[in-house]
């Protein structure tokens, strides 16, 4: 399974994204594996579709577009993980430890996800957070998308 962050997704659902081309290669790249995120990661990008559309309409449309892609027959492909209230402390530990970046509950969020799933491959344009994100307090990101 392979991590996916809030701007791949943002750009993949967006097409005046100036990632939009590339998030669709690699999608394409990686079809053969499941890709799984969060319910913050979720959030937050269907908040940044409706803020960067062109239209409010627009926005609405493609929040719903990505919803979907986790409501119908691509559950095998894309997958949600639930965060559970064991989860709570060691976020707050991570927000602490990247407070200068600072890092925030979305990206907490897949730290733990990698850590659950022993594996830190993940899509993502940000590379300065993700670059200095550890999970396991020692294990980098690998990041497939840039």
């Amino acid at each position: 399974m392979i991590i996916v962050d809030t701007g791949f997704w943002v750009a993949l659902f967006n097409d005046k994204d100036q990632y939009h081309q590339e998030a669709q290669q690699t999608l394409a790249k990686y079809s053969h594996e499941p890709l799984i995120t969060t319910w913050c990661v979720l959030t937050e990008s269907c908040h940044l579709l409706l803020q960067r559309c062109s239209s409010t309409y627009t926005g609405v449309e493609k929040q719903i577009a990505l919803i979907n892609v986790f409501q119908q027959q691509h559950q095998q492909q894309f997958q949600l993980f639930n965060l559970e209230e064991t989860h709570l402390e060691r976020i707050k530990e991570l927000m602490k430890q990247y407070q200068n970046l600072p890092m925030d509950l979305a990206d907490a969020s897949l730290v733990i996800l990698a850590e659950n799933l022993g594996d830190g491959r993940i899509l993502s344009i940000d590379n300065r957070d993700f670059n200095t994100y550890r999970w396991k307090n020692k294990k980098p990101f690998t990041n497939l998308f840039i």
